[in-house]
């Protein structure tokens, strides 16, 4: 197989797209309960295509071009996670075959081959929520049209500033994903200022490049009245340090194991026996640097997941490929590389099969909810964190993340909060309001009209059925 990959053949990449397919069949056939963040893009998605406008008219902290990311797929694919789990593999192809093309173009090794893209497929199948179609999987090929214009500015060292304005640019759209990813806009500059010898122009248009797509959104949001909402909900959560591990580090050592082993072989190879160019040297440094940012990255996301870990995958991708690569004997080679293979597919397997105790995914599924056995097919409105509700219903009104809903439903006494809830059941009204906090109960009072198109009954209200 490793001589197979070694030609400098585009249609090698079909086989890498068969494999690829391949090691995604388990997943398919028997496929894993919806995730909490699929039913959240699910949810969202449902909203805005109901007519509704993101931060105006649906209360969530969702970066906005993942919330129009959510709104198209959801138009699209509806509620099929075949769908979108097919998609996502599509595109994690295509991130494969792209790094590939990047490092042949770069002249990243001494021999141009597909092998990187293999490598890179394999290393999206150590976790089953790789194949799903998340904020994360989005924003990496944005980072990686980044990194390419990146080598290219490296590269050529002359004045072509569209260069320079497309790293910041693919940054900027990358962090409308993941808000996280704003690290990588650092990261670049740290890179093209040590081996690009960038001039103080060219960072201030790396970083207006980075701003222009935050500035057009902010500028289309001031048009249309709803900055503050806009700054409120986006930039507010965003800018303040939230992380919520959904799997511990634990499950996520156990499921890097083996690729863990092959990096740390790579870079003791790699420093041992590599003979490299200075362009190659410096590109072997610029990738050590993108594994560094990664991490940090990790740091400050704001749900660790094992997808979250999509970042890291370019770099090892390289290092691993290099290292089986500089392997003398070919049948070591080989072997080295099957085992890789055979190690990262195993303990991905085992771990969604629960054969290994060590790997916990039960943070990564929404809670199961109460009502659902009796609540089906409704639209429904649930004051509190309860996203399970969703999977058997639709959402309602306004209100989608609770950590911001609550600082309006918990404020019957402003008259702007009375409005907004007002013309939010006047947009969307539900047919079942969950409501074991009372909340709803003085902003009845205030709203007569509302209140009476409702029954109670505990904790739920149900809209009267007219003749």
């Amino acid at each position: 197989m490793l001589r197979f990959f070694r030609f400098n053949d585009p249609y090698r990449l079909l086989v890498v797209l068969i494999l690829m397919v391949g090691m995604s069949m388990p997943i398919f056939i028997h496929p894993m309960p919806m995730t909490a963040q699929e039913l959240k893009d699910i949810v969202l998605g449902e909203l805005l295509n109901s007519g509704k406008i993101m931060y105006m008219q649906v209360v969530d902290d969702s970066p906005w071009v993942a919330a129009w990311l959510a709104k198209v797929v959801e138009l699209v694919m509806g509620r099929s996670i075949f769908g979108r789990h097919f998609f996502a593999l599509l595109i994690a192809f295509f991130q494969a075959a792209f790094f590939a093309f990047i490092l042949i173009r770069n002249r990243a090794y001494n021999e141009s081959n597909y092998l990187p893209a293999f490598v890179f497929g394999v290393i999206c199948f150590f976790s089953f929520d790789m194949l799903s179609l998340s904020r994360e999987l989005f924003a990496s090929t944005f980072l990686l049209l980044a990194l390419n214009n990146i080598f290219k500015e490296i590269e050529f060292k002359v004045q072509r500033d569209e260069i320079v304005f497309n790293i910041g640019f693919y940054l900027g759209i990358a962090s409308l994903f993941i808000f996280s990813y704003t690290v990588f806009l650092i990261g670049s500059l740290v890179i093209l200022f040590t081996f690009a010898r960038i001039t103080l122009r060219k960072s201030l248009l790396l970083t207006f490049g980075f701003a222009f797509p935050h500035l057009v959104l902010i500028s289309v949001y001031y048009f249309r009245d709803g900055l503050p909402e806009f700054v409120q909900d986006f930039y507010g959560p965003n800018f303040t340090f939230h992380s919520v591990n959904l799997v511990s580090w634990k499950s996520i050592l156990w499921l890097s194991g083996g690729i863990l082993v092959f990096l740390f072989f790579a870079l003791i190879m790699l420093n041992r026996e590599a003979r490299f160019t200075k362009y190659q040297s410096q590109l072997l440094q610029v990738m050590l640097i993108w594994l560094v940012v990664s991490f940090i990255e990790i740091v400050f996301t704001r749900e660790l997941t094992p997808h979250s870990f999509i970042t890291f995958v370019p770099p090892l991708a390289y290092f691993i490929s290099h290292y089986i690569l500089l392997i003398r004997r070919k049948w070591i080679a080989e072997s080295m590389m099957w085992i890789f293979l055979l190690s990262t597919i195993g303990i991905s397997t085992a771990s969604r099969l629960n054969k290994i105790k060590q790997v916990d995914y039960s943070g990564l599924y929404p809670t199961s909810s109460k009502y659902e056995s009796f609540i089906k097919k409704k639209k429904i409105l649930v004051l509190d964190n309860d996203l399970g509700i969703y999977k058997i219903n639709k959402p309602a009104s306004y209100f989608l993340n609770w950590d911001l809903s609550k600082a309006i439903l918990e404020g019957p006494d402003y008259f702007e909060n009375v409005i907004f809830v007002q013309d939010s059941f006047e947009k969307d009204k539900p047919d079942i309001i969950i409501d074991e906090k009372d909340l709803m109960k003085k902003f009845f009072e205030r709203l007569p009209e509302v209140k009476k198109q409702y029954e109670r009954s505990g904790f739920i209200y149900v809209k009267k059925i007219h003749p």
